[in-house]
């Protein structure tokens, strides 16, 4: 369900940063669990909150593509060590408690932003389909200049054929401690080692192509699929398609759809919508018209189809074929909806006067 995190702080979209971050104290200091009153569920909900609001990346995805950006919840939470409480691991109820009392002494109990998943930025690009791909779906290509995994050490950062060996200055965990004193005693904190960037190993020769960065920036081609049935305006989300990050996952990429308008279908729903001008013969009389349909060949070209207008027919009438809309689920489509209208002549000969005055007289 999508979470509106402006509401949850009672700020407006257009809040600055500092008027973000003090709503959120004041609403985390007066619903926290261990105070009188707390209440533990709103506490993490307003956290929630914070963790997207409180990003300038992050807020701006959720402004794009809503809370549906980012699953449960804003991203991993951050681990921490507090000197003399061993067995708290720093997270109530997978709640970041850092962001209350940073500011008392620069993170209680050593908090460490560090211990954050790393993770590359998203991207996101526009993609104009064709009506056609819309209703049926299709595959397209773009080439994108982004960061990617090198080629030739394959995120390694290692010259092929070069052996890894343990970080010396980490000792393999990835992590070097950080101590710090304050007037409430001293305080340890987990940071990422700087030598091996958190991999805990380092190779004994860099690749010489992205000179051990393991990513560099290049072109790539990215194949989309269009799930058939794709609405203007939406967006396809490519999981780990984004910029990739040294040591960390890849963004996503994110595909907003943009459908072009058909010279003669428009969507309702799940139904296709056309109109079809007539000749008022066959409006009376009934009789076949040959409409164009989606149902084409795969090179593009429009299908034809005959349909049957019956006698007697109104402007305003609609001719129902079903199974001709959009897909939906398990193999069924919604309908083509025919909108009848009469094609009237810009002038009448003498015989076609003659032809009307006496259906007027029939009582038509």
């Amino acid at each position: 369900m999508s979470k509106d995190y402006y509401e949850i702080l009672g700020v407006g979209k257009s809040a600055s940063q500092e008027e973000v971050k003090r709503a959120y104290r004041k609403l985390a200091h007066q619903h926290h669990p261990d105070k009188k009153g707390g209440d533990e569920k709103k506490f993490k909900e307003i956290n929630e909150a914070y963790q997207i609001l409180g990003d300038d990346e992050k807020r701006r995805r959720y402004d794009q593509f809503g809370s549906a950006a980012f699953g449960q919840g804003g991203g991993a939470q951050p681990g921490w060590d507090f000197s003399g409480f061993q067995d708290f691991d720093g997270n109530f109820g997978g709640v970041d408690l850092g962001d209350i009392f940073g500011d008392i002494f620069g993170g209680f109990g050593g908090f460490s932003r560090s211990r954050r998943a790393k993770r590359g930025s998203d991207i996101s690009l526009s993609l104009d389909v064709s009506f056609r791909e819309s209703v049926f779906g299709g595959a397209r290509s773009v080439l994108l200049d982004k960061t990617s995994l090198c080629d030739i050490c394959r995120g390694s950062g290692a010259e092929p054929g070069s052996h890894v060996k343990k970080c010396d200055t980490c000792q393999g965990t990835g992590t070097v401690r950080e101590s710090r004193r304050s007037i409430l005693g001293s305080f340890t904190s987990l940071a990422e080692c700087s030598k091996c960037r958190g991999k805990g190993e380092i190779p004994e020769h860099f690749c010489k192509h992205c000179r051990g960065q393991s990513v560099l920036k290049k072109q790539e081609n990215i194949n989309i699929q269009i799930p058939a049935g794709i609405r203007d305006g939406e967006a396809i989300k490519l999981t780990g398609m984004g910029e990739a990050l040294s040591g960390g996952a890849a963004g996503d990429l994110y595909v907003k759809i943009n459908v072009i308008p058909h010279p003669i279908f428009r969507r309702e729903g799940f139904d296709l919508v056309m109109d079809l001008y007539a000749q008022p013969s066959k409006m009376i009389l009934g009789g076949e018209e040959a409409i164009e349909t989606l149902e084409g060949p795969p090179d593009g070209r429009a299908g034809k189809i005959l349909v049957r207008i019956p006698e007697l027919s109104k402007a305003g009438d609609i001719l129902r074929l079903r199974q001709k809309g959009v897909p939906k689920s398990r193999g069924n489509r919604g309908d083509l909806l025919i909108v009848l209208h009469q094609k009237l002549p810009k002038k009448l000969s003498h015989e076609a006067r003659r032809l009307l005055s006496d259906l007027e007289k029939e009582g038509l």
